[in-house]
């Protein structure tokens, strides 16, 4: 390890990225396994496999060695941060693609069952703007842009009217959606 810090101090363009992946993949492979443990994230090594792989392709295609400055920092400093920030960008983009199927299934599922005569909302669970805009959603039929145009908002705020009765919705029958939690006593923090 040391002498690849030495090896990019003597001159940015010497060192091969090769080199840095042949003496440091279990190294990188150790901070990536470290940080998801933990972070109490739940991955298959295939994911490990391609968040490693994502590490390499950052350092390769930012060409972050010769960026590297050992004065700000040790060599092992500079790889745990490339390693926890893309651990987190891979688990982030997969919690959004979840996100998203879950609510396309959601919606799909709810629209093929959603029988206009039969249609009605749990009293007292939803605000009546909620109830307004699941209404038109569901029964009625309509798009994000048609019903911002009926309640004069903007098509992101009936987005996000939507996505919070929903999740009333799903809190009030007990279906939330399935996704890892961190263990009791665990501050987790809310990323928008």
């Amino acid at each position: 390890m040391s002498n690849i810090s030495i090896e990019i101090d003597r001159s940015h363009g010497t060192v091969s990225y090769n080199e840095l992946f042949q003496d440091h993949s279990r190294l990188i492979f150790k901070l990536i396994n470290n940080f998801i443990k933990a972070k109490n994230i739940n991955l298959h090594t295939s994911e490990v496999d391609d968040i490693f792989q994502e590490v390499a392709l950052k350092i390769f295609k930012n060409d972050y060695l010769t960026k590297y400055n050992n004065e700000k920092s040790s060599f092992i400093t500079w790889l745990n941060i490339i390693c926890r920030t893309t651990a987190i960008d891979y688990y982030r983009k997969k919690i959004r693609w979840m996100e998203s199927v879950l609510t396309k299934e959601d919606t799909t599922a709810q629209l093929e069952t959603a029988d206009p005569v039969v249609f009605s909302l749990p009293a007292g669970v939803l605000t009546d703007r909620q109830a307004q805009v699941i209404t038109l959603f569901f029964q009625e039929g309509l798009v994000a842009r048609e019903i911002a145009a009926a309640l004069d908002i903007t098509p992101r705020t009936v987005r996000s009217i939507k996505f919070q009765a929903l999740e009333r919705l799903r809190n009030h029958y007990g279906a939330s959606a399935p996704i890892a939690m961190p263990e009791a006593g665990e501050a987790r923090r809310k990323v928008s």
